[in-house]
């Protein structure tokens, strides 16, 4: 599934009036702090200053590809591609969703070429971990993916920013899940790769009642989101990614409190 932006000309099902209205709201906008990381996004950042065409792929499970969404063009990598559109102007984006719904770490791992690969990007953002900290697969085989994952990813000249696992409600659920959260970060730190901290962002929101539960997780025993915690991921994703990019993106709005 391919998404857009070229400029201010978007491709794709949003209209003018869905764009307007998402924009309009700023509630879940996070200080540069909560969701900027470190390291550099060098291939990705040299090919926007020589005005080439950048590729981002989103890998991931369910909430890559968009379930509990209420239309493709709600989900993070939709909101994503047109915020990136709005920040970086003149420039020509593209962004893959190569979400599926259920995949743990070692099934993304086995479609990167396929995927990925095949789409020739320079920027992967991987969400993964959600399905495997569930299913209790395993730590070191958890980090042994990412490890990986992110040196394949590499070794074909893409910048790779990992996305961690998004809070679950009756975490007694899943005793294992934030040892899961931590093998992440643990992989991020000894391969300096970046992490776009999802978890700690919409945990913060939660707190601050700038998102309901049942705008993140709604359904008893549900673990996919919906449109309003889709949309914070996108806009505070996009905002990081442009900065990085470019001198000349876009201020970011000021944090709604």
């Amino acid at each position: 599934m391919r998404l857009s932006a070229s400029g201010l000309v978007l491709a794709g099902a949003v209209t003018a009036a869905g764009a307007s209205e998402l924009r309009a709201d700023t509630a879940c906008t996070v200080a540069r702090e909560m969701r900027g990381f470190g390291g550099d996004l060098s291939a990705s950042r040299g090919l926007i200053a020589d005005g080439g065409k950048l590729t981002v792929v989103a890998l991931g499970s369910s909430s890559t590809f968009g379930v509990g969404s209420s239309s493709q063009d709600r989900t993070y990598p939709a909101i994503l591609r047109q915020e990136l559109g709005r920040l970086l102007p003149g420039h020509q984006i593209d962004v893959v969703n190569a979400g599926i719904a259920g995949n743990s770490a070692h099934q993304m791992y086995q479609r990167i070429d396929d995927d990925v690969l095949g789409e020739e990007p320079k920027l992967v953002i991987w969400q993964t971990g959600v399905f495997d900290a569930i299913n209790d697969v395993g730590i070191d085989r958890f980090k042994r993916i990412l490890r990986k994952g992110i040196a394949k990813l590499r070794q074909a000249g893409v910048d790779v920013v990992l996305m961690d696992q998004i809070p679950l409600p009756r975490m007694e659920r899943f005793p294992s899940y934030p040892a899961y959260v931590a093998a992440l970060h643990e992989v991020a730190v000894e391969t300096g790769t970046p992490v776009f901290r999802r978890n700690d962002m919409v945990a913060m929101l939660l707190g601050e009642g700038r998102l309901r539960p049942e705008e993140v997780l709604p359904a008893e025993g549900q673990q996919h989101q919906v449109d309003a915690s889709y949309y914070c991921i996108g806009v505070n994703l996009a905002r990081t990614l442009a900065e990085k990019l470019s001198p000349r993106a876009v201020p970011e709005v000021a944090v709604t409190r």
